[in-house]
């Protein structure tokens, strides 16, 4: 029988290994992940307390000791804690999470807060990613993902991607491995003007389908590089109008349990107590449920219908034109899978002082929006105009940057979420640019080398860079 998934969440007496679980267990049960926990001590002390009756019963050799009560049963046995024993539980579970095995023959996480002691991980090769509330990791941690601690989302996000990958078939041998997450691996032949060499092997940037679901109803199947779904979809159903606030989601989960063909292809969205998704939205102004990598508005009946649903942004702050222009430098730091395929785009949201708020890649230009935008609503940085901001406040993000060009959908997505400018690397589009105007943006495009050219908003834009930013 095959083994469930093990992953093993380690760290110092202290560090809040249990505290994460607790805040973990019901985030990933919410998308649909039968989960058990295991305790390990090093500790050598018994599994029952001396002299009552299930310790005699385990005394007399009792292969396995039970103890029950109105609320349950326990089972106990004197077998050591290995992947195997864990593996009997396969049909019960879809992963196993084991606390405190830090020497175990696992894949691991660790819990790790600054003063408790010198990181686990710098010598334990099979730690994956490191929990932490510290803003910087120690120079041994180098290399390793940082999830922050009080984010039980984004460790589950790590944890179901993780699984995804885990579930992939094996790759050929000698075809090597993706070094990050939304890469793939082709063979590939080059054409050097003389002669086509011999095959080799070639990173491309990963493309599959996600079919967002809200209720058990398909809203639209977007052609995606895998990761931040969650984001994806929520930031979608925000554009559509279909969502009006981050209060409004109930849970977000993959359908279906790792292993299974297809899984992490499919999104649930439920709303949460009380509210209502509206799905009449979407579907009076699409006529089928494909949208593509590319396009953001397919199958709308009239671009009437998009321009309705953007209401005028605020003035906002006045910027530095310095800070504009420089914008799109940001996404740099965020465009790893694009150095190694240049098959991706990229998107990130600045405050008004160029702050890095959120940034996503993605083969899809729209996609890679909607998953910055998905992420400020997660965050209650983007939040429907008749609700207040609760604290801790956000910063209000200011800035939406984006590699490509600037077509209508990039405009419209940024002004849905009243995020006053747009920066585009590349050209800006005809009706991009009368949405911007209309709806009171500042649009720029050709973000390079510190210049830019600015088509609506200029009266937004100011001569001096502020000092707090670092390009």
């Amino acid at each position: 029988m095959k083994a469930p998934p093990m992953l093993g969440i380690i760290g110092w007496s202290g560090a809040g290994k249990t505290t994460l679980l607790e805040r973990l267990v019901p985030e990933l049960t919410s998308r649909a992940l039968r989960v058990a926990c295991v305790k390990h001590s090093s500790d050598d002390h018994p599994l029952h307390r001396a002299g009552s009756d299930s310790a005699r019963a385990q005394h007399a050799g009792a292969a396995l000791v039970g103890f029950a009560t109105p609320h349950g049963t326990q089972l106990t046995t004197a077998e050591a804690l290995s992947p195997a024993h864990l593996a009997r539980y396969a049909d019960a579970v879809d992963l196993v999470l084991v606390e405190g095995w830090k020497d175990g023959p696992l894949p691991k996480l660790e819990v790790w807060r600054e003063g408790l002691g010198a990181p686990l991980a710098a010598s334990r090769p099979d730690v994956l990613a490191v929990v932490t509330d510290a803003s910087v990791l120690p120079e041994s941690l180098a290399g390793l993902p940082r999830l922050p601690s009080r984010d039980a989302r984004a460790v589950a996000d790590f944890i179901v991607a993780w699984l995804r990958e885990a579930a992939r078939p094996p790759r050929p041998p000698g075809a090597g491995r993706a070094e990050l997450k939304g890469l793939t691996h082709r063979p590939v032949r080059r054409f050097d003007g003389a002669t086509l060499r011999a095959a080799e092997d070639d990173r491309i940037a990963v493309e599959e389908p996600l079919e967002i679901r809200v209720s058990g109803d398909t809203v639209a199947t977007t052609m995606r590089t895998p990761g931040q779904d969650r984001e994806l979809a929520v930031g979608f159903l925000f554009g559509e109008g279909i969502l009006m606030d981050g209060d409004d989601l109930g849970s977000l989960f993959h359908c279906g349990h790792p292993g299974e063909e297809g899984f992490g292809n499919v999104l649930e969205v439920t709303p949460a107590s009380g509210a209502v998704l509206d799905l009449e939205r979407v579907a009076a102004t699409r006529r089928g449920t494909l949208t593509t990598s590319a396009c953001g508005v397919c199958g709308r009946r009239t671009v009437d219908d998009l321009l309705a649903t953007c209401a005028p942004v605020a003035p906002g702050p006045v910027l530095s034109a310095h800070t504009v222009a420089r914008a799109t430098e940001r996404l740099r730091a965020v465009q790893h899978n694009f150095e190694h395929t240049g098959g991706v785009h990229a998107a990130a949201a600045l405050d008004a002082n160029g702050e890095l708020l959120a940034a996503s890649e993605d083969v899809g230009r729209h996609n890679a929006v909607d998953k910055v935008v998905g992420a400020l609503v997660l965050a209650r940085a983007v939040r429907a105009p008749r609700r207040l901001p609760v604290p801790p406040f956000p910063a209000a993000p200011t800035v939406l940057a984006v590699s490509g060009r600037a077509s209508f959908e990039i405009v419209q997505k940024a002004a849905r979420a009243r995020i006053p400018v747009v920066v585009s690397v590349s050209a800006a589009s005809s009706l991009a640019i009368d949405l911007a105007l209309r709806s009171g943006m500042t649009l720029a495009a050709f973000s390079r080398n510190g210049r830019c050219n600015v088509y609506t908003g200029a009266e937004r834009l100011g001569p001096t860079p502020p000092t707090s930013w670092n390009p």
